[in-house]
């Protein structure tokens, strides 16, 4: 249990790190670069010594690739690491939930797109606009999935929790490349 609720967290942290550094420029190319491969066997050692995590972790990969939102050499690098060790290594996979958390992670992308490119147009002074703001751009689709299967006994309770500390990790590195990002804009005026 404890191991997940470490690794998820790094996981997140990590895999938004590797974004920021290519879409943001807020973080070093290079150091994405190498970190990419390394979280890559990491993603893939949490799959491998766990079905639940195996299920969840493959789903949000998937969900993330259908979405087109591998869109950078570092998150190709670290998904041909994770392709390789799994067909190598074998993983066991829970399918109905897997079916589910996939259809759950394709949702969150859509509802994050569509929230980022009407961000503009909602009135953010407007509760309803709010709540759909916040629920897609923190991916709420996926965790409540987690937590529905959970609920059912399928997963354990700690898989809900470490996908909220996924989650969290990753807007933590959002925020501070935002902040890092401000900070370059105050500074070049």
């Amino acid at each position: 249990m404890y191991f997940f609720l470490i690794a998820y967290p790094i996981l997140g942290a990590g895999l938004k790190y590797i974004d920021d550094a290519f879409d943001e420029l807020t973080f070093n190319k290079k150091i994405a670069v190498l970190l990419a491969p390394i979280l890559g066997l990491f993603w893939a050692y949490t799959m491998i010594i766990d079905p639940v995590s195996a299920t969840i972790l493959l789903a949000v990969l998937i969900g993330v690739f259908l979405k087109g939102k591998i869109d950078n050499y570092a998150h190709g690098l670290g998904l041909a690491v994770i392709a390789v060790i799994l067909i190598a290594a074998g993983v066991q996979l829970l399918f109905l939930p897997l079916i589910v958390l996939i259809a759950a992670a394709v949702l969150d992308e859509v509802g994050n797109d569509i929230v980022d490119y009407n961000r503009t147009s909602l009135d953010k002074s407007n509760f309803l606009h709010k709540g759909i703001i916040a629920f897609f751009d923190q991916r709420w689709v996926t965790k409540i999935a987690v937590l529905y299967v959970a609920l059912l006994g399928v997963f354990p309770w700690y898989f809900f929790l470490a996908m909220l500390l996924f989650d969290g990790a990753y807007l933590v590195v959002r925020m501070y490349s935002r902040s890092r990002e401000q900070i370059s804009k105050t500074i070049c005026a």
